[in-house]
């Protein structure tokens, strides 16, 4: 059996299991991410730096822009990354100035690819690949680069995710709004873990998502809200 067939039937039967789950994990990753913020915040302040940066750019300026060639080749990129990661062949990929674009791939279709550019960052795990060609990560540009990137992310995503997407269509509405918001949550805890302190952050990172779930604290606090 192709590869392809196999990752077409894995994640057919993990989708709503997964949905589920991420449902209930939203809390847990929430107070994972916000502990990943404050665990030394001094570490991180390039990185908020670069996306206040951006952030204001944007909101200024590029939101208004008609021509988004740049965010639709990366989208169409995460695309072709997560169709050749779950064992498809990519074919061709079409960029244009505004009319979007597309790529296609030869295989078995299924929701990750689909959903793939509304949750993964990929300029910034890019980013975070060089990591070991530091000897320490307190590099001011590259974690400007990072900040710049995440938040390149965000907006880029927020703006792409409506209704008339067809993306979100093929996958489920329903789905994207169970599975997306837990995984764009635990793609900023990675960012931020291998922005401080690379791989062995990344790896601290699981393991206060592992954790998280079976703190107290968090409910505590979670029933605090509730109850005013």
């Amino acid at each position: 059996m192709p590869s392809h067939r196999l990752f077409y039937l894995l994640l057919t039967a993990i989708k709503w299991p997964l949905a589920f789950l991420s449902v209930a994990y939203f809390p847990s990753m929430a107070w994972a991410l916000w502990q990943e913020i404050f665990l030394d915040v001094s570490t991180l302040a390039y990185v908020f730096l670069g996306s206040v940066c951006y952030g204001v750019v944007w909101w200024f300026t590029i939101q208004h822009w008609r021509v988004g060639w740049l965010s639709t080749l990366e989208h169409e990129l995460t695309h072709c990354l997560f169709a050749w990661l779950t064992g498809n062949k990519v074919g061709e990929i079409k960029v244009t100035l505004r009319d979007g674009g597309h790529m296609t791939y030869t295989g078995s279709p299924n929701w990750l690819i689909d959903v793939a550019p509304y949750f993964f960052p990929i300029c910034t795990f890019l980013l975070l690949l060089m990591a070991p060609l530091f000897p320490s990560l307190n590099v001011i540009w590259y974690q400007l680069a990072i900040g710049i990137s995440m938040a390149y992310h965000i907006t880029s995503t927020f703006t792409e995710t409506h209704p008339g997407q067809t993306d979100l269509q093929k996958a489920g509405f329903v789905f994207c709004w169970m599975f997306l918001p837990t995984a764009n949550l635990a793609c900023l805890g990675l960012t931020l873990a291998g922005a401080r302190e690379g791989w062995s952050g990344i790896s601290n990172w699981f393991g206060l998502v592992y954790a998280a779930p079976w703190n107290p604290s968090i409910w505590q606090s979670l029933g605090n809200i509730v109850t005013g």
